[in-house]
């Protein structure tokens, strides 16, 4: 193809046509630059086809990365929900007719703490590779931002709660508590000597002003793991359903 042009421009050149070798060149010239400019499209298009599968599989492994964690979120704040109703049983209502294998239940529920650590693996590696801003809905990207800063208030408040529990629930029943162990893990059954003096004990503390202080206060740090628990968990659920409806309409229009 180039030596058919060049033969054409010596034949123009010898035939002292100079207009038309003029003409010529111009069209050459605009050939040339028409087939730059179609060069530059094409590479432009596979560049942005590009972006749309890098930002397809950057919200596919986000969404995966983020179910797990909700799965996960959904585990433990159910078992908060669980433990801020044993508390307020205690509290509310009388347990002096319940059963010593009931309030042992209780008791170890009262005490037992649950913390939500979720994977950030992939979010991390999105927001520290920039990947995150191959994501065009700014809605999407900006809840997706801010989505670990309401984790981490979450987290914040089942640590406070974690560290009253070990610093003062936990120490007075260690301290004020002779029950066996053997009988606490259902081991065995207990002795009736050890039924009346356990049920005592049981009445005694839960009938004590300090250990009702100390329930009270635990209940109010306890109301806000429910409304932030709540919170994350609606901002979870939004989040899923934002990611796949963007999902689907990013494959579409590839």
């Amino acid at each position: 193809m180039i030596k058919f042009f060049r033969k054409i421009r010596q034949r123009l050149l010898t035939e002292n046509k100079f207009s038309k070798y003029l003409i010529y060149a111009i069209g050459e010239i605009v050939l040339v630059v028409i087939g730059i400019l179609i060069a530059l499209q094409i590479d432009n298009w596979n560049q942005k086809e590009q972006l749309k599968k890098e930002q397809l599989k950057t919200l596919n492994s986000l969404y995966e990365s983020i179910k797990i964690n909700v799965a996960e979120f959904d585990s433990i704040f159910n078992a908060q929900v669980l433990r801020n109703r044993s508390l307020r049983e205690v509290v509310f209502k009388d347990i002096s007719n319940q059963t010593n294998t009931y309030l042992d239940s209780l008791i170890t529920l009262n005490v037992r703490n649950y913390t939500f650590d979720p994977s950030t693996g992939i979010y991390n590696a999105m927001i520290n590779s920039g990947k995150i801003e191959l994501i065009t809905n700014d809605s999407l990207k900006n809840r997706i931002s801010k989505l670990y800063d309401i984790v981490k208030d979450y987290q914040e408040s089942e640590d406070e709660i974690t560290e009253y529990t070990k610093e003062h629930l936990e120490k007075y029943f260690i301290n004020n508590y002779s029950i066996k162990p053997e009988v606490l893990a259902g081991l065995r059954d207990r002795t009736e000597y050890e039924e009346q003096k356990d049920k005592a004990s049981y009445i005694k503390v839960f009938q004590s002003s300090k250990v009702e202080n100390m329930y009270i206060l635990l209940l109010n740090k306890m109301s806000e793991v429910m409304l932030k628990g709540l919170s994350l968990k609606s901002e979870y659920e939004h989040l899923i359903d934002d990611l796949e409806h963007e999902i689907q309409k990013c494959s579409r229009v590839m």
